[in-house]
């Protein structure tokens, strides 16, 4: 395994886990309930580049230990230049909770995070006490999501921005990531930012702008080669079928407002997983991991179940 260094901004620290650097950080009660977050995002810019305090969990933490980690390609954890699958990504988790010595786990997954834990806790359920599933779904990198109404607005832009990024994939199996990173430069640099009305996550955003403004080109390469392998490990992947065997109790959050992640996606985890609870959040959108209202819910589910 490895043994722990604190190095890097308070409180994180980096290890070896198989050979691979991990950053990872707990905080709440230390003797209390151990919760694995997996963070959303695809790596790379979106996940790594901040001139603010990184992503936090505000709501009470009694009797919950919180253990955030950068997964590959993120933050500060090792950047890869060969491509891993989703199951690779849940895999790491499991190899955390083994260096942390930690049987089981409730696990909040958001986002792009969202498929990652659900493959956890189907590949591995004995690892898994509970599944807070923030909003994601159960296909993020397919044009052909199940159980997902195509003629949904927020969802027919969503595969527009879908298709774009498969183009990207296949361009940077055919010509390399120098291609890929200049058909899309702009993007890279200025990411289409949706209207956001959490104001914590768009601060997150604004500050992340900052970082891109700074980068160099090289830079930008390798935190967007970071970025692709991840969107690359979910490419057509498509969980409706196998979330039919979670069988720990399962939180799904939503806002009705979320335009990256449509809610209709949400929906769709709840009708496809068994005994799955739906909370819709009215008028609030994505980022959910640091929204007040969020947490709170999850919160008062952990005290329940």
């Amino acid at each position: 395994m490895g043994h722990a260094r604190h190095r890097g901004p308070a409180h994180i620290r980096l290890t070896l886990i198989n050979g691979r650097r991990v950053a990872y950080e707990v905080s709440g009660d230390p003797t209390g309930q151990p919760v694995l977050i997996i963070h959303g995002a695809w790596g790379g810019p979106s996940s790594t580049l901040w001139n603010g305090p990184r992503l936090r969990w505000h709501a009470p933490t009694d009797g919950l230990k919180l253990i955030w980690y950068d997964r590959r390609c993120a933050g500060l954890s090792q950047y890869e230049t060969n491509p891993f699958t989703l199951e690779d990504l849940a895999n790491d988790a499991v190899d955390l909770l083994d260096y942390l010595n930690i049987d089981q786990a409730a696990v909040i997954a958001t986002s792009a995070g969202g498929p990652i834990g659900m493959r956890l806790a189907i590949d591995h359920p004995e690892r898994v006490e509970a599944l807070i599933l923030l909003n994601t779904g159960a296909s993020l990198m397919s044009l052909t999501p199940t159980g997902v109404p195509h003629d949904d607005p927020f969802v027919a832009d969503r595969l527009e921005t879908v298709a774009r990024r498969l183009a990207l994939l296949d361009l940077l199996d055919s010509e390399g990531i120098e291609s890929a990173v200049a058909a899309s430069e702009d993007e890279w640099r200025s990411p289409p930012q949706p209207a956001e009305p959490d104001p914590a996550f768009q601060s997150f955003r604004d500050n992340r702008q900052l970082g891109l403004d700074n980068l160099s080109p090289s830079e930008l390469a390798r935190l967007a080669l970071g970025a692709l392998l991840n969107m690359k490990a979910q490419r057509g992947v498509d969980l409706s079928a196998d979330m039919t065997r979670i069988t720990c109790p399962v939180l799904i959050v939503h806002g009705d407002a979320d335009t990256t992640v449509p809610i209709a996606l949400g929906r769709a985890l709840a009708d496809g997983i068994p005994y799955a609870e739906l909370s819709v959040l009215n008028g609030h959108g994505h980022g959910l991991i640091v929204n007040s209202a969020a947490q709170q819910v999850v919160t008062h589910w952990f005290q329940s179940v």
